[in-house]
């Protein structure tokens, strides 16, 4: 039976953030959960996510777009296949803030929302 395997999670801000775990698989869950609601639905500007896997090759994924979902979704991001086949099959994945409003708008003017990553396995 296969289970998710928490990567872990952080709080979505202007710089890229490494997720302090590695990972092999290609399936994962991303839950986003917003911290405040009046904030993202008055007063602050809202955003999305960037993710991105780097490798030991020190390359780096293109950057995936993730919105802020009620629940959690489903992605797959599958190692590329030239990688598979010289064995690089564990990655890092990263996360930054994704809007229009960067980069000139500070973290502070934006809602604050998280971003839990897990890993089929």
């Amino acid at each position: 039976m296969a289970n998710w395997d928490l990567i872990g999670e952080l709080t979505v801000s202007n710089s890229w953030q490494l997720f302090p775990n590695e990972v092999i698989a290609d399936t994962f869950r991303i839950t986003t959960t917003i911290a405040n609601l009046d904030d993202w639905n008055k007063w602050k500007f809202k955003s999305a996510a960037y993710l991105r896997f780097r490798y030991a090759d020190d390359s780096a994924s293109i950057k995936y777009y993730v919105r802020v979902l009620d629940k959690p979704t489903i992605y797959v991001f599958a190692v590329p296949e030239d990688l598979r086949t010289q064995g690089y099959i564990i990655r890092t994945p990263a996360i930054i803030r994704a809007s229009r409003y960067l980069p000139i708008t500070p973290n502070a003017n934006f809602a604050d929302w998280s971003f839990k990553l897990e890993a089929l396995l």
